[in-house]
């Protein structure tokens, strides 16, 4: 009796760490994903003609979203598809497109970065970026609730 106790509490032990790493990472991901949001509204604006354009800011917005989905690209494990989370179920069980679509934001930043030197150069590469948000976020991310 005093085995199955104490294997019992193990099994419990070990449970509470497993859910204390799986919140670790979430909260991670959750960090790694607020950090391309802010980088995609400061580009945002200034693609919108709501805020100047600034090519250091540009600059910076698409070296934040390389240096992101390269964390992000690791937020992804087995056990963290519960708890506080976002993200569907789909992303674990298509999880090569959605590290496909990791790597082609990545590399489209990489090229508007290279690309980019004015305001013109800006408004035509930009897009080219922000338009691999709609498919991982269609795709793999609870829709926001209604309001």
């Amino acid at each position: 009796m005093l085995r199955v106790v104490a294997a019992a509490a193990a099994l419990a032990i070990g449970a509470t760490v497993v859910l204390a790493q799986n919140a670790a990472v979430i909260d991670q991901r959750k960090q790694a994903m607020k950090a391309f949001g802010g980088a995609a509204k400061s580009g945002g604006t200034m693609a919108k003609g709501d805020a100047p354009f600034d090519l250091a800011k540009a600059q910076e917005s698409l070296k934040t979203i390389q240096t992101k989905v390269g964390e992000a690209k690791n937020l992804f494990p087995d056990d963290s598809k519960t708890g506080e989370t976002d993200v569907l179920p789909e992303a674990f069980a298509n999880k090569a497109d959605l590290m496909a679509k990791f790597d082609k934001l990545a590399a489209d930043a990489k090229a508007a970065e290279a690309a980019i030197k004015d305001e013109a150069s800006f408004k035509a590469e930009w897009p080219k970026v922000t338009s691999n948000c709609g498919g991982c976020h269609k795709a793999y991310r609870k829709p926001p609730p209604q309001k």
